[in-house]
């Protein structure tokens, strides 16, 4: 007969009607005894409630049933999980085909802090910032340090280390000077390699270097792969190789043509003194600063705009006074009446860093023109920062 489950004929015969529907469709009286005996493979309700207990589960879900049996077993539960708390008691429903259930699971996410990094003098506060490395393994998760990793984690840390070589023929002053220039904080330091005068420049706490002298005609860059190096190391190459083809930098090397012309009596002891000589074009002064060689390329642009321009230094800052009779606001004045504009610019120390401006003038527009040039000048003058 099958299942005997509600509108099935097993379930209509453990009623004990007098007569049956077939299932060929023919009706016929029930000459029979009827009883009922359980011998399904499923569990049983004594089974259900145990396996449920034994799990402890958050959410339960009854299904696949018949309502009846399914009603008993939830009602079964509900009075046995009425000793707990409320908030430890399950979830029971039994929803009908095609209703959408929803669940909610709580899910709290912690990690313990191992090794070198958990050592301390105090208790951590509540909301303090903690630095490492999150490692979640198998549903549980630890934070240590980079160091660490190679011990309480199957885990290794490691690191690139590049090197390029970039074809230069320059000299080590031009060299130098556009790295001064374009950097900031750049240390040098003379090294002995196989019988030969090297120079390293480094830069970027030392993490990226730049050697001269190993091999001719080669300057080799060499740097610790990270997002802040490889952009140095990029700025660095594009240097080098601008350094070699810039006017300035054919300015540094280059020398007048001393050849005597023919018929000239001056000796040639003379030509070399004079090639001795320190020229005149060098971009700064022996033992100068470079704030104070800043300062000079700002009175040189104000002269270059002004044809009235006085400077006074007083160590890493100078104060300029320019004169015109020429404004912006009130137009053009008389010469016995000239406007003076008193502008001030101070560095922070002698690397040429940032800059304070201050500009007085009684020609309120022809102060901010001045103000704003000098801004930009000693923006375009001061070196990147790393």
């Amino acid at each position: 007969a099958g299942y005997a489950v509600e509108h099935t004929l097993a379930k209509e015969i453990m009623n004990m009607p007098k007569e049956v529907v077939t299932l060929e469709g023919k009706r016929q009286p029930l000459n029979c005894l009827v009883d009922y005996v359980s011998f399904s493979a499923h569990v049983d309700f004594v089974q259900n409630r145990s396996f449920i207990t034994q799990v402890d589960p958050k959410h339960i879900i009854l299904v696949h049933g018949q309502k009846d049996e399914m009603g008993r077993l939830k009602s079964a539960l509900l009075l046995q999980y009425r000793k707990l708390p409320e908030n430890k008691r399950p979830t029971i429903t039994m929803p009908p085909n095609l209703q959408t259930v929803s669940l909610k699971f709580a899910r709290r996410r912690s990690a313990k802090v191992m090794g070198s990094l958990a050592v301390r003098d105090s208790e951590p506060a509540e909301g303090e910032d903690v630095q490492g490395v999150l490692v979640t393994h198998n549903f549980a998760s630890k934070i240590v340090k980079p160091e660490d990793l190679a011990t309480y984690t199957p885990l290794r840390v490691g690191s690139i280390s590049s090197k390029l070589h970039v074809p230069y023929s320059g000299s080590i002053e031009t060299l130098r000077l556009f790295l001064t220039e374009m950097f900031a904080g750049v240390t040098e330091r003379q090294v002995e390699d196989n019988g030969k005068t090297c120079i390293i420049f480094s830069l970027h706490q030392n993490k990226v270097s730049l050697l001269w002298g190993k091999t001719e005609g080669v300057a080799i860059v060499e740097w610790e792969a990270s997002p802040a190096g490889d952009v140095i190391a990029d700025a660095l190459i594009a240097l080098i190789m601008h350094a070699q083809s810039s006017p300035a930098s054919i300015r540094l090397t280059s020398k007048p043509c001393r050849h005597p012309r023919a018929g000239s009596d001056e000796p040639k002891e003379e030509e070399e003194e004079e090639d001795d000589q320190p020229s005149l074009k060098k971009p700064r002064q022996e033992n100068e600063s470079l704030s104070e060689n800043r300062l000079r390329l700002i009175r040189d642009a104000l002269k270059d705009q002004f044809d009235n321009v006085e400077v006074v230094y007083e160590g890493n800052s100078a104060s300029y006074e320019i004169k015109t009779d020429t404004g912006l606001d009130t137009g053009v004045i008389q010469e016995e009446e000239p406007i003076t504009c008193t502008a001030k610019v101070s560095f922070a120390d002698s690397s040429g860093g940032a800059a304070e401006i201050s500009v007085e003038c009684v020609d309120k527009k022809l102060a901010s023109n001045v103000q704003e040039c000098l801004r930009n000048l000693a923006r375009s003058l001061s070196p990147i920062p790393w």
